[in-house]
């Protein structure tokens, strides 16, 4: 058995970007569909961000822009093939909003530090990063997720694992949806590693999935800024989104 990467006659890091570039742009015309969802979800996004001036807790904003950033990364890798290295952005845009909520939500009890203090103060000392790795695992984000809504916790651990899955190491599913597998006499012959991948449905499964994550992301931040996004249209938009088929 043999094992190979995609067969791109240019292996230049400025052909791979040309690559992208095309992929990104003729995936938009092949796939309209998906990728209006994301540009929607997008659009979500770009609506709230330039109202976060004043927004409370202080990192409650930034997390928010950051979480976005993610997502932008996300579809746009999911446009040029980059399969399961859009997971791993897919995941980061799901932290950036749980994290933002474990800060939104913190109790203020006296004498002890706030949990945006416990997240600035990672790099303190040994202890203040053992502090902040505890307040901030994904099973606690879970719980403080649940305790707004069930069903948004739900969700959003299930998107979590599934960009875990398949942008997670060490993981198959990532590996397998960006390769190609040839066979000869029913016994594996060869293997191709995909930088790019142009199949159809992994990158149809990879486009949704990032909406979801974009969308997901939304509610949770709607969570700290209800105000702001009735008031925008948002909430209406992410609505019609669901009823989109999400």
């Amino acid at each position: 058995m043999t094992a190979h990467h995609s067969q791109r006659k240019d292996k230049s890091l400025t052909g791979f970007i040309e690559t992208v570039q095309r992929n990104q742009q003729g995936n938009q015309v092949r796939f309209p569909e998906q990728y209006d969802l994301i540009r929607r979800v997008d659009k979500c996004f770009v609506d709230v961000s330039v109202h976060l001036a004043y927004a409370k807790p202080l990192f409650t904003g930034p997390m928010f822009l950051r979480s976005h950033y993610a997502y932008k990364t996300a579809a746009s890798m999911t446009l040029a093939g980059q399969v399961p290295e859009s997971f791993v952005m897919m995941r980061s845009c799901l932290e950036y909003a749980g994290y933002a909520l474990e800060i939104f939500a913190d109790p203020g009890m006296a004498d002890t530090p706030s949990r945006e203090e416990l997240f600035v103060n990672r790099h303190a000392d040994a202890a203040s990063m053992k502090a902040q790795k505890e307040e901030f695992k994904i099973g606690k984000i879970v719980q403080t997720i649940t305790a707004y809504d069930q069903k948004l916790a739900n969700i959003f651990q299930s998107l979590y694992q599934r960009s875990i899955d398949y942008g997670g190491h060490p993981n198959p599913n990532g590996m397998f949806s960006a390769m190609s597998i040839d066979k000869e006499d029913n016994k594996l012959s060869s293997i191709t590693t995909l930088a790019l991948t142009v199949e159809p449905l992994p990158l149809q499964m990879a486009m949704r999935s990032a909406a979801q994550v974009g969308l997901i992301s939304l509610y949770i931040f709607e969570q700290m800024f209800k105000a702001k996004f009735e008031l925008l249209g948002v909430r209406a938009e992410m609505q019609a989104l669901r009823q989109a088929g999400f």
